[in-house]
């Protein structure tokens, strides 16, 4: 495998070995998803991708901060846990219903 880095800059190098880092908004958007889906009483993932109708695999993504959900599943989103997109992206609890944060809020401690 060294050998496939040889001709390589070092900063490539590095980026190709280095493990993918999340972006700190991706990262703050999954912990707040995860966050919403436990205070709305969805124990596990999959029992949430499967009232969301999206694909375990694809919801673990979002928790993970692997990739952002489509505009469609945060409706869905906001429909089961009353969780705003402005929440979910910016940490902007003005639109979160009073019952949501409060249980956030005991959540997070």
């Amino acid at each position: 495998m060294a050998n496939e880095f040889r001709h390589m800059s070092p900063s490539l190098t590095l980026r190709l070995a280095m493990p993918k880092l999340l972006s700190p908004h991706l990262a703050d958007f999954s912990r707040r998803l995860q966050s919403v889906r436990e205070a709305s009483s969805y124990a596990t993932r999959r029992a949430f991708a499967e009232a969301l109708g999206v694909a375990e695999g694809a919801y673990g993504k979002y928790e993970r901060g692997e990739s952002y959900p489509h505009p469609e599943t945060l409706g869905r989103i906001r429909q089961l846990t009353g969780a705003t997109a402005d929440y979910l992206y910016f940490g902007d609890v003005s639109g979160l219903p009073l019952a949501l944060y409060r249980r956030i809020q005991l959540m997070e401690g």
